[in-house]
């Protein structure tokens, strides 16, 4: 954080921006079910730096693209940061990722992603807006100028700068599926305990009672006791209490993971990995691509100056759906796009899992199509001389 000293700023009244997370939803193994499959899914994303010149768009490859596209940071792949990003995302709604510059801020060395303790984002008196965040990596706290931080957010309704954490809104469902497991192992525990109470025959002082019990509790009513059984002598009688079994209530656990799911727009097929070609892509439209919009977005702002967003340039994040596709699919949409001259040889034998071949990047076109007011020369060769003809035919 060293070249970001010069905009050092610390603020004494507390502004709007500021969140202190929780870390119930941490502890939660659905919502850490979820952050991994969206992470996993964004990973997935491909990140080019593209430009329009006078062929169109075109993939630029330089010292940018090949950072965005090889290594964010020393300790970080694309894949790490994007994981990271987006289950930030679902943790807090929030995610953070701070640009590095050189010495004189011409060139971007590295594209940290941080996770904080805490952060506040706002504007000095200048106009100029500041990130101030404590990084849980050192604990330490810095501040920087928001223009070097790309900055991701959901459910941004209520304030500001921030995307509206989670933690209240599920704190409800959490809650209750807590007392639900709980009373699984409530369960689980009484299963292989005895159940009753000990009579003794001989007159014994309070203390030896005690005594009595822990070691029968200890001997014959710990769960390791598989056989539930118990030995007593003629001074000891055993009467069993008959107990319910208490019933889990599998039916409102259920519907309090499926609100979990509609918050975060996930189902178990989509966790478990189980989805067919529609439900991806309704998973892809309603979750990936919006934050994928999102990156394009930021990276574009603050990773290119003013003159280059001008003369078209942009990041965007791209992912192949058709990874996800039936044989079938993938055959019909090749066929339709090679046709037109959309793909290359080698494109569309990757569509269908076939290695490339040497001089297959190239585009075909097919000759079926031509505009409707020039089907004659297409089939004839000449629209004037078959005119003629009609004429001198039609003159006899």
């Amino acid at each position: 954080m060293a070249n970001f000293k010069k905009w050092k700023y610390m603020p004494l009244l507390i502004s709007r921006g500021e969140y202190q997370p929780s870390s119930d939803l941490y502890e939660s193994d659905i919502v850490g079910a979820i952050a991994n499959c969206i992470g996993t899914n964004c990973g997935k994303l491909k990140p080019q730096l593209v430009r329009h010149d006078a062929k169109g768009l075109t993939v630029r490859d330089d010292y940018l693209a090949r950072l965005l596209s090889l290594r964010w940071s020393p300790e970080m792949t694309p894949y790490d940061a994007l994981y990271k990003m987006a289950s930030d995302l679902v943790y807090r709604s929030n995610a953070f990722a701070v640009i590095f510059y050189n010495d004189d801020f011409t060139k971007v060395k590295s594209i940290n992603p941080i996770t904080t303790t805490s952060h506040r984002i706002w504007d000095d008196e200048k106009g100029n807006t500041f990130f101030k965040f404590t990084w849980d990596y050192d604990g330490k706290e810095y501040t920087v100028p928001y223009q070097a931080v790309i900055h991701l957010k959901s459910r941004y309704n209520k304030k500001r700068f921030l995307g509206t954490p989670p933690d209240a809104q599920l704190k409800t469902s959490l809650e209750l599926l807590d007392v639900t497991a709980e009373s699984l192992r409530n369960v689980v525990r009484q299963s292989a305990n005895l159940k009753g109470y000990l009579k003794y025959n001989n007159f014994i002082d309070e203390d030896e009672l005690k005594e009595k019990v822990v070691n029968f509790q200890k001997a014959y009513m710990d769960a390791s006791n598989e056989g539930g059984l118990g030995g007593l002598d003629s001074s000891t009688d055993f009467h069993e209490i008959n107990q319910k079994t208490q019933t889990i209530p599998t039916v409102q656990s259920q519907f309090l993971r499926e609100n979990i799911y509609r918050y975060y727009n996930c189902n178990d097929k989509i966790l478990m990995s189980l989805f067919d070609e529609a439900e991806w892509n309704a998973f892809y439209e309603s979750v990936i691509e919006p934050i994928a919009i999102q990156l394009s977005l930021e990276c574009t702002f603050k990773l290119l100056t003013e003159r280059e967003r001008g003369c078209g340039n942009k990041i965007v994040f791209t992912a192949d759906r058709l990874q996800c596709a039936s044989l079938q699919t993938r055959t019909n949409i090749g066929a339709q796009l090679f046709d037109r001259g959309i793909i290359t040889i080698n494109e569309y034998r990757e569509l269908l899992y076939y290695e490339p071949i040497e001089d297959g990047d190239v585009r075909m076109v097919s000759l079926n199509y031509v505009k409707a007011d020039e089907q004659s020369i297409y089939q004839i060769g000449s629209g004037s001389n078959s005119n003629s003809g009609a004429n001198q035919t039609g003159g006899d």
